[in-house]
């Protein structure tokens, strides 16, 4: 019963921080939108019904949602080009779904779909020092967190959550165990991410997963 009411109040927490959001993001000058006077309404109207404590809450679930969904789609894309040995290799449908479900730009990939590279170009990407290498991978995920989180020390541990869950969701979409390759860039991704929340006087031996 505990849980419910938990998961309620941090769901209104989210709507609230959402309808803030698009109130603050409305643009006046424009006729299809709100004018000053009403713009002005709706945020006070959203303010009042969440505190700091749940606002706070609501932008660090987000960050750590966006953080899990950037990592979820890195660690795909490895595992898509290192074709490792999991259940959708062998299912040709579902294998097609999840490489076109890649939002690759979204991680700043800009090169030719998964699906349509030879075999050298594919291991090219994975190369030490291709787009989806250990070392580049690892540096694109940990800045996403880095760079959203700052010295804030509890999105920097959400963020570094964000990391291991994209990844086991990576490792759920694809049906097994992802490749070596995945496993390291997540050592790394997460060992840079441990070395900030160190320089802020947290014990990252609590952190490890």
């Amino acid at each position: 019963m505990a849980m419910n009411i938990s998961s309620n109040s941090t769901k209104s927490s989210f709507e609230y921080a959402n309808d803030l959001q698009n109130a603050m993001s409305s643009n006046p000058l424009k006729k299809d939108e709100t004018s000053a006077e009403d713009r002005n309404k709706k945020i006070q109207e959203a303010a009042s019904n969440i505190d700091a404590k749940s606002l706070v809450t609501g932008y660090i679930m987000q960050f750590q949602m966006n953080v899990t969904i950037s990592s979820e789609t890195n660690f795909s894309s490895q595992n898509g080009l290192f074709g490792s040995n999991t259940s959708v290799m062998n299912d040709p449908f579902k294998l097609s779904g999840i490489l076109k479900g890649l939002d690759l730009s979204s991680i700043g990939y800009d090169g030719k779909p998964i699906q349509e590279l030879t075999q050298d170009e594919a291991k090219a990407l994975i190369a030490e020092d291709g787009f989806f290498g250990v070392a580049k991978t690892s540096d694109r995920i940990a800045d996403f967190v880095l760079a959203g989180a700052g010295d804030d020390v509890e999105k920097l541990k959400a963020g570094r959550e964000g990391i291991i869950r994209g990844y086991n969701q990576a490792e759920k979409a694809w049906g097994g165990n992802l490749p070596d390759i995945s496993k390291e860039t997540l050592e790394k991704a997460l060992e840079k991410v441990d070395k900030k929340l160190a320089s802020l006087g947290v014990n990252v031996l609590d952190q490890n997963a």
